[in-house]
């Protein structure tokens, strides 16, 4: 049994709380600022508001103003909160870290420069006193909230830079429901985790596209996974991550639950059905689309490895040029699609 603290209350946040405490693990969960209500209703009624759902008995609740008393003797800190946040955050936690505490990251983003992954950020944030006795561990792979925490069957992968630290998380989270594997391969999990969010808003502009056609684009579809999932190998590689990474959970697997549903593939139908960027944003109102924020990240990186004459954006990243495109200069995703498949 571990002692847990859960940072961030919302949707997966709260789904780890509840995997983590049906595990036998002693759960804290910490809501942000922005989540005082959700708190609150899971205070008064053991309710989350926007996953719809009771959570199991035993977790304990704390609102912004209690972080300390929620990081009291934890020895893993889940941050769950989103993306955008995790510095914020991260810096409000690092204060109440002790020797041998283990960091699990679940939030998916590149961020920004110079930061490769945010294991990176995060680890930057501690103190030199701890930084060879706190540990940042990446989790990837298709593990959708709604579904986690209703104990549907589901696989994730841990990465550490040292895979007995990734074994240990893979160890104490498993359960009969919640399948887990290990990898040194962190960095291939962490960008995983941030692209196929970028990608999943392209195959969402055209399930939109096929919607507004009411035309049938399977084949479409399934071609732009491929394409993706090649070009991810194509940016991830040379930063050091693995080919096996990329075609296991942390790529290909949540990929395709990504492009199932959420927020991402919601932003791309919207765009695909004729929407422009901004009115997309508004419509998707105060969610975080972490693809679009994630294309930016991808562009840096590629560009990057574009100076070195390692990649060529339009001739290795064909897909990811036309999603640019779009997301940053306009273009129409019917125009993208159609350049894309143009393109010899």
């Amino acid at each position: 049994m571990a002692k847990v603290v859960v940072i961030g209350a919302g949707m997966m946040g709260t789904a780890c709380s509840s995997h983590l405490i049906r595990t036998g693990h002693q759960v804290n969960l910490w809501g942000t600022e922005l989540d005082g209500d959700i708190i609150d209703l899971l205070r008064q009624r053991g309710i989350h508001k926007t996953l719809h759902v009771s959570v199991p008995p035993g977790i304990k609740f704390f609102q912004a103003d209690e972080l300390e008393k929620a990081m009291d003797k934890r020895e893993i800190v889940i941050m769950a909160v989103t993306s955008y946040a995790i510095g914020k955050i991260a810096k409000k936690v690092v204060p109440f870290l002790k020797e041998g505490v283990f960091i699990i990251n679940v939030a998916k983003v590149i961020p920004p420069s110079p930061y490769l992954t945010l294991r990176d950020l995060i680890e930057s944030l501690i103190p030199s006193s701890l930084s060879k006795k706190v540990r940042v561990i990446g989790m990837g792979g298709p593990a959708r909230a709604s579904e986690l925490v209703r104990k549907i069957s589901t696989e994730v992968i841990f990465g550490a830079k040292d895979e007995r630290t990734a074994k240990y998380c893979s160890r104490i989270t498993r359960s009969p429901k919640f399948k887990t594997s290990a990898t040194s391969d962190v960095t291939g999990v962490e960008l995983c985790a941030a692209m196929k969010n970028a990608y999943a808003i392209f195959i969402g502009m055209c399930h939109g596209l096929s919607e507004k056609l009411k035309i049938s684009m399977d084949n479409t579809k399934a071609a732009l996974m491929g394409q993706a999932i090649l070009e991810m190998s194509r940016i991830i590689i040379p930063y050091g991550g693995k080919l096996e990474t990329v075609m296991g959970q942390a790529g290909v697997g949540d990929l395709y639950v990504t492009i199932q549903g959420g927020r991402n593939g919601s932003f791309g139908k919207l765009l695909g059905q004729g929407m422009d960027v901004k009115e997309a944003m508004e419509k998707m109102k105060d969610q975080t689309v972490e693809g679009y924020i994630a294309t930016r990240g991808m562009y840096r990186l590629a560009k990057d490895l574009e100076k070195k004459s390692i990649i060529s954006i339009k001739d290795d990243l064909p897909l990811f040029n036309e999603l640019y495109s779009v997301l940053y200069e306009g273009k129409s995703p019917a125009k993208a699609i159609e350049d894309y498949f143009n393109k010899v």
